[in-house]
């Protein structure tokens, strides 16, 4: 329980730049509560998937909301694939499988020693390692000065060592999204959310649960010098490299191409 505590203390809070990808869709006021208290019971198995949720009366007299916040709550969370509800029997938790895994809130949700995480982190890992190395590659040939120049002064502000785990955090993400920005493709640049909840789960299961080695300054370092160099092959290759690291902790040595 301490350990959990001591995580817990350490993760990082959702920097700007991640609420400003997915902050439409979050509600506010008592449903954001109601949302946020639902998702973590379901997301650490309090109700546990094929479960019968308890009555609308009882979760609005547990959360010490109205009967409406309950349903307003319950909507949003079926829309991220955590519950069906259905007359004859309410709400029911639905497998895992069928939840939006790459959602930031219901990352968020999973206390950091939850198993679930492992396994999210070495998928998302495979992830990464297909669409971030090409994406530097892109960046480097089509990057503005001024993306350059982000890039640049993100990987150069990662202090792994010394400084806040949000501070870390934060430029990590406006380094990996300006990268996608820099690719000059639309598609990838709507793949910002995704590959930032990727980064989390990075965080929350790689940097802060497992791994005993930081975060690599040198690494993201290397891939924005060859990016200033418009070397679209080095870019490519720092890139693959600095994700090894992600790869290690995931145990994925032996799994194909995959990384940090």
């Amino acid at each position: 329980m301490a350990d959990d505590d001591a995580q817990a203390a350490m993760r990082p809070k959702m920097p700007d730049l991640l609420y400003a990808v997915i902050g439409s869709a979050l509600p506010t006021g008592a449903t954001k509560i109601a949302v946020d208290d639902l998702g973590r019971r379901i997301a650490n198995d309090v109700y546990r998937p094929g479960e019968i949720m308890p009555t609308e009366p009882e979760l609005a007299a547990s959360l010490g909301v109205s009967r409406t916040t309950v349903r307003d709550a319950i909507k949003v969370l079926s829309g991220k694939g955590m519950v069906r509800t259905a007359r004859r029997y309410g709400t029911r938790v639905r497998p895992v499988e069928e939840w939006s895994l790459l959602d930031a809130q219901v990352v968020a949700w999973h206390e950091p020693s939850h198993p679930r995480l492992q396994s999210m982190f070495a998928e998302t890992t495979e992830l990464r390692s297909i669409i971030e190395p090409q994406a530097a590659a892109l960046a480097a040939v089509r990057a503005t000065e001024a993306q350059v120049a982000t890039i640049s002064d993100a990987a150069y502000a990662m202090h792994p060592t010394s400084g806040s785990v949000e501070d870390l955090f934060d430029a990590d993400c406006t380094f990996h999204a300006t990268i996608l920005e820099a690719t000059g493709n639309l598609m990838m640049r709507q793949l910002r959310p995704i590959i930032l909840t990727m980064l989390w789960i990075s965080y929350e299961y790689g940097v802060l649960a497992k791994s005993p080695e930081p975060v690599t300054r040198e690494g993201h370092i290397k891939v924005a010098e060859a990016i200033r160099a418009r070397d679209s092959m080095g870019a490519e290759r720092e890139m693959a490299q600095m994700l090894e690291f992600n790869r290690r902790t995931a145990g994925l040595e032996n799994a194909g191409s995959v990384g940090f």
